[in-house]
């Protein structure tokens, strides 16, 4: 354990026993965990433990007291009886309360208002819960075909954390394939539209557009970026090429900063040692050279998106990607973001799976998807899949495409925020706890806290309702595994 960072010789003994337990390109990560001086828990025998020097921000991603819903809670309870009549499921489910809201046709003004709610039955709902979960895991198992076997599921929070327990309690009741790692990542579309400063209307419609539309991923300034563009801006950041400083001064249009840049892009691959032997072997010409090296000029000054909406990407791609870092971030990483890239987060040639609970737009899961495989650059492909299709009252700009029948969790009224077990992005939340405890880790989520929701307190959440849920949740599980739940009734 490395308490004393003046105890040099027992560093560099702590560090000789970490490279033994990690692999080359984890070498770089450990040696970052122990200046950090965050290695502070010890295995039996003494070494560091590896799963402690690669941890990364769990903090939200993984949110939620360990002691909810373990698999033999509800088995070992000798109170639990077959389902039969509705009465029981209410009891036994009271919390898969699920509303629809039947709009009424005004005719004067051509526009659907809302209308009475009504509730399907509890034993009901608990079927198309289960139904909807099998049909989810079908798809991130790739038996449905759909997509590639999910290595890694993410879900949207807030509102896809519910789905997160339905297939966590659930996988291996309707699969055998492997199931993905579970990460969870605040990805709030409209908080994207605020952050570009989109003009928005009352329901999201956009500002001063006629007809009325919602607005969706093509409205953001960042939408023509590609991955590529980011990774050509990386690189040349990282080989001092060019500053964080001069890409603000070609944000403002600055010709001086521009011209200098420009040659010393074309100066530097002129005087690269393996360009200048492919030249002397007559491999390729000068001019050949010169025109390449323009092309990174194209990427700052001529590209469609333009300078400011790739710097913009790569930063927005750095503070997720912030979050997987083994070790956390240092002070470095954050005055250079590019060489965040360079650390493994363990998505090489991964699937990647986005989950959200409901789509009106698409909006989100598009947004979700581009900053997910900027931040991932190495990860295989990443894929979407919505849980539950809900309906919208039809062409009614009036209601900003208000839904009728959305995810039992949700209050179709008033929203209150509870019985998910987090609540919004916050990003004081975790520059006070960096506060209190300047860790690596912790500087990590206040730079990715854009993608991040904030813990409840569940001693105080109203009536403990997210940790009700989860325990009904496994119920189901249960209830399906004694026989008590047909899916053929």
């Amino acid at each position: 354990m490395v308490k004393n960072p003046n105890d040099a010789s027992k560093e560099n003994q702590d560090f000789k026993e970490i490279q033994t337990l990690t692999s080359s390109q984890n070498k770089k990560l450990a040696e970052v965990a122990i200046a950090a001086n965050e290695s502070d828990i010890v295995n039996n025998d003494g070494r560091e433990s590896l799963e402690n020097i690669t941890r990364a921000v769990d903090v939200v991603r993984d949110h939620f007291p360990e002691d909810i819903s373990p698999k033999e809670r509800f088995e070992r309870d000798p109170g639990l009886n077959p389902l039969v009549t509705e009465n029981d499921y209410k009891e036994a489910f009271s919390l898969f309360l699920q509303e629809e809201i039947i709009p009424t046709y005004q005719r004067r003004s051509d526009a659907y208002n809302l209308g009475k709610s009504v509730f399907y039955p509890h034993k009901e709902t608990v079927h198309d819960y289960l139904e909807k979960t099998k049909k989810t895991i079908q798809v991130l198992s790739g038996e449905s075909g759909v997509m590639p076997r999910a290595d890694v599921a993410i879900y949207l929070d807030k509102s896809a954390r519910p789905v997160s327990w339905f297939i966590d309690e659930l996988w291996e009741n309707f699969t055998d394939e492997p199931k993905p790692k579970t990460e969870h990542l605040a990805i709030d579309r409209v908080f994207w539209f605020d952050y570009f400063e989109v003009e928005l209307e009352w329901g999201e419609y956009l500002k001063g557009v006629d007809p009325p539309r919602l607005a969706t991923w093509r409205d953001l300034p960042i939408r023509d970026v590609t991955q590529d563009e980011i990774m050509d801006l990386r690189a040349l950041l990282k080989d001092g090429i060019i500053t964080h400083d001069e890409i603000d001064e070609c944000i403002k249009k600055n010709a001086e900063v521009e011209l200098r840049i420009n040659r010393r892009i074309i100066d530097n691959a002129l005087k690269n040692k393996e360009i200048q032997e492919k030249i002397e072997r007559k491999e390729i010409t000068i001019k050949q050279v010169i025109e390449e090296a323009l092309d990174k000029v194209k990427i700052l000054f001529y590209s469609k998106p333009g300078i400011k909406a790739i710097y913009d990407s790569l930063i927005i791609a750095a503070k997720l990607r912030g979050l997987f870092v083994p070790g956390g971030l240092s002070e470095n990483d954050l005055e250079h973001p590019e060489l965040i890239f360079d650390y493994p987060v363990g998505m090489d040639g991964k699937n990647i799976a986005i989950v959200d609970e409901v789509e009106r737009t698409g909006a989100t899961v598009e947004i979700a998807k581009h900053f997910v495989a900027w931040a991932f650059p190495e990860a295989a492909n990443v894929n979407s899949h919505i849980f539950y299709m809900a309906s919208t009252i039809p062409g009614n700009h009036s209601q900003g495409g208000q839904f009728l029948k959305i995810p039992f969790w949700y209050n179709l009224r008033h929203d209150d925020g509870s019985g998910r077990g987090i609540k919004g992005i916050n990003p004081a939340y975790y520059e006070e706890n960096y506060r209190n405890n300047p860790s690596s880790i912790n500087r990590a989520a206040v730079f990715g806290s854009d993608f991040l929701g904030t813990p409840m307190d569940y001693d105080t959440e109203t009536d403990k309702k997210s940790l009700n849920l989860r325990k009904q949740i496994a119920r189901v599980r249960t209830e399906f595994e004694k026989g008590h739940i047909n899916l053929n009734d």
